[in-house]
């Protein structure tokens, strides 16, 4: 028996670590994970356990996947799905909450589903609220809550790709006849693209795959290169390279988050983060903790179908694909030592063709299409619209500051916040999995409480997030070794849950 118990404490927080060595960060992250599955940064600490999404709008009229959803506030009841239609040529379907069902938009202009593998809804207000479609196949086309207009104007592109308004122009871009040409309308007028008026067309110099307004100023992604837009019309437009090293790989991975706008590069997830210097562009890569895995996302993934959300009420990104087993990204900002920083998770079990995410009123919807034509919502209910979800977090293995002595381990104590009645496996395993050494049994939590208040209250004020008045698990175990590493493991239906730290007690042994 050593003669001197002692604690270690680790706190929850910095996300997935793929990149560093192990003895590092058992050192100086150990509140880290090795794995971190169906978890995200919790905006009360730790790591939660992601909410779940219900089939909230049925199946969308039609064959095949979902070939686009948008969320557009202020246009009838706001939720937008385009699907191949099983005759006819009304791809388009608006909401109807009224009745709970879809209604076909009449589309004019006779557009055609073949080839059509993504349909792009980007909102603007020159006037009024509107939004437009592109999807590389057909014209452009507006969408004002009542009329589908084409826009087949004769200096407009024939089959646009991407859309965005910016200094009250329509710009479009991403027509397979001129890649690396950027088309602009008239002021407020995004139907006349006619020179006369003050429309025109920009040469870039490639291959354009993304377009986003950020900070007065419109940024051009190619897949090596990057180049703004800045001015407020023809007479003084001025485009300038930012960078000529590395581009965007996946069109839909562009999204503006925490005053920045994020986009997959070659090398992780990148920033552009404008500066108050003029004619200064920073480019960093936020995603180095992470890093050894996009050689395999890059590798094995369809770039081109990738999909990528902002849920704003907490400060998170999420990189979705079209496949089920296929794993996904969840990145969420957290306020650390040196300033907001990004912590990484893995997204496992959701399927989604398209995403959109906006406010409506005053509530925020995050929706994604599938492949067999049905529309989610996330941040609902506790499955993945029936099915269990499975999550897990596991610690670096720990060592209490001396690599090379041997500890008695006693107990674990486990801070939870629960969201309700929850069960976690805790394995508990010893020196890097070392066969020579005892692996313990698993050990069951119950977490235990009332139901939360969480989403129901405003954040920052005084409400409660929880309602669990002790959530303290303490675990009894046994069982030496020089580290010692944790696995929270849950799979099932159960609210959610926060882990938020943890204590392990010990006592000193030999040195051996």
């Amino acid at each position: 028996m050593p003669d001197q118990v002692s604690t270690y404490k680790i706190a929850c927080r910095g996300g997935l670590d793929t990149s560093r060595d192990v003895l590092a960060q058992g050192e100086f992250s150990p509140g880290s994970a090795t794995q971190l599955i169906n978890y995200e940064p919790a905006i009360t600490g730790g790591y939660r356990r992601i909410d779940g999404f219900t089939n909230a709008y049925g199946t969308v009229p039609g064959t095949g996947s979902v070939l686009g959803v948008g969320v557009t506030a202020e246009i009838n009841d706001g939720i937008l799905a385009c699907r191949t239609p099983s005759s006819g040529n009304n791809y388009v379907h608006r909401w109807d909450e009224a009745t709970s069902a879809w209604i076909a938009i009449t589309t004019s202009g006779s557009p055609t589903m073949t080839g059509v593998a993504r349909v792009r809804f980007t909102n603007f207000n020159f006037t009024t609220n509107k939004t437009i479609l592109t999807d590389g196949i057909n014209p452009a086309a507006t969408y004002d809550g009542t009329t589908y207009t084409p826009i087949t104007h004769a200096q407009a592109p024939a089959a646009p790709a991407y859309a965005t308004g910016f200094k009250n122009h329509m710009f479009l871009a991403g027509d397979a006849t001129g890649k690396n040409k950027l088309f602009f309308s008239a002021p407020l007028a995004e139907s006349d693209f006619a020179p006369g008026n003050g429309a025109g067309v920009i040469q870039v110099g490639f291959d354009i795959v993304a377009i986003k307004p950020f900070r007065d100023t419109l940024y051009i992604f190619g897949q090596t290169e990057i180049k703004r837009l800045q001015g407020t019309s023809l007479a003084d437009f001025v485009l300038e390279s930012v960078t000529h090293e590395l581009g965007c790989i996946a069109p839909d991975s562009v999204v503006e988050i925490g005053g920045d706008l994020i986009f997959l590069s070659q090398d992780g997830f990148r920033p552009v983060s404008g500066t108050n210097r003029i004619g200064d562009v920073e480019l960093e890569t936020i995603s180095k903790d992470i890093q050894s895995l996009f050689p395999d996302i890059i590798r094995d993934s369809n770039l081109a179908a990738l999909t990528s959300i902002v849920v704003r009420q907490k400060s998170q990104f999420r990189v979705l694909f079209a496949e089920a087993s296929s794993t996904g990204i969840i990145a969420g900002l957290r306020k650390g030592e040196q300033g907001f920083v990004y912590e990484f998770g893995k997204l496992l079990g959701i399927e989604a063709t398209s995403a959109a995410s906006g406010y409506i009123g005053q509530y925020e919807y995050i929706i994604h299409g599938t492949t067999d034509g049905k529309v989610h919502r996330q941040e609902q209910g506790s499955s993945f619209a029936g099915l269990d979800i499975f999550s897990v977090y596991k610690t670096p293995y720990v060592y209490m500051e001396n690599t090379e002595q041997r500890k008695h381990f006693y107990k674990v104590t486990t801070y939870l916040r629960s969201e309700g009645v929850s069960d976690l496996i805790l394995a508990v395993d010893y020196d890097y999995g070392d066969l020579y050494e005892a692996s313990p049994t698993n050990y069951n939590l119950t977490t235990a409480g009332a139901a939360a208040y969480y989403r129901e209250a405003t954040y920052n004020s005084t409400a409660a997030f929880s309602g669990n008045p002790s959530p303290i698990q303490s675990t009894n175990i046994e069982g030496s070794g020089k580290s010692i590493a944790f696995k929270y493991v849950t799979l099932g239906q159960s609210p959610s849950h926060s882990i938020q730290g943890i204590v392990l007690t010990f006592g000193l042994g030999d040195l051996r």
